[in-house]
């Protein structure tokens, strides 16, 4: 039988009837699906970033699971210049060119002494917002001058009252001394914690420093609360926590 495509008939006018009723149906139904989908989909992200719409995923310092699962972060090691590998979040920015170019930045409270800036890396404001957080900074130097080495393992004359030796910790199973110690100015506020050691003749220092603002200089309306030290110390301890010599 030839079929005549362009002929109306009884016949097409039934599928053409079929297909106007089906339709929207079948439309409303794939959109319904999408829906679901799309809403999955941003449940995960949101439950990953920790944001609004995740169940449980905050540990009680505030942090999200990504940040206190050290295995998932990006690993840096350079066994010939620094002689030590460290992982750290992937989200933030990092210094890592291992430059052997002598500096007095290497350690917080150096004074003066030369060493060996490896890698800095930064949390930024935004990791904490709507805070007084302004930002942190980890710093992984070393120094084989021998006033550097003569002090590692004091405390530093400058910090203030609390820059004694606190603790000591394991760290990739080394022995590490831990200072902490702070300093202000302008309305701002640096909390360091410092830890050192002396290996194969050069003194180590791994060490974060908190910068917060006074929040009292912000207006009211800005509606800034203050930041949580726990969180950003639970943080930086988790990165140096990952530290290990080569």
């Amino acid at each position: 039988m030839k079929v005549e495509w362009n002929k109306v008939t009884w016949y097409s006018k039934t599928l053409a009837l079929a297909l106007f009723v089906a339709l929207p149906f079948a439309g409303f139904s794939l959109g319904v699906r999408y829906g679901k989908i799309e809403e999955s989909t941003a449940g995960a992200f949101l439950a990953a970033a920790g944001g609004a719409g995740s169940s449980g995923t905050t540990a009680p310092n505030g942090l999200i699971p990504y940040y206190g699962d050290t295995a998932e972060w990006q690993t840096d090691a350079n066994n010939v210049a620094g002689g030590f590998s460290i992982a750290y979040p992937i989200d933030f920015p990092v210094q890592d060119n291992y430059s052997l170019s002598s500096s007095t930045d290497w350690r917080v409270g150096a004074d003066g002494t030369q060493g060996t800036l490896y890698l800095t890396l930064t949390v930024p404001k935004a990791f904490e917002p709507q805070t007084n957080f302004s930002d942190a900074r980890l710093t992984v130097g070393a120094s084989g001058n021998a006033a550097a080495r003569a002090r590692c393992l004091e405390a530093d004359a400058t910090r203030g009252p609390a820059a004694g030796p606190t603790s000591t910790a394991m760290i990739g199973g080394v022995p590490f001394t831990v200072f902490r110690s702070s300093d202000a100015g302008a309305g701002n506020y640096y909390d360091t914690t410092s830890y050192r050691t002396i290996r194969n003749g050069m003194c180590y220092a791994i060490e974060y420093t908190v910068h917060s603002a006074q929040i009292y200089n912000y207006p009211a309306s800005y509606g800034l609360r203050p930041f949580s030290a726990a969180k950003i110390d639970a943080l930086m301890e988790n990165v140096v926590g990952t530290f290990k010599f080569l």
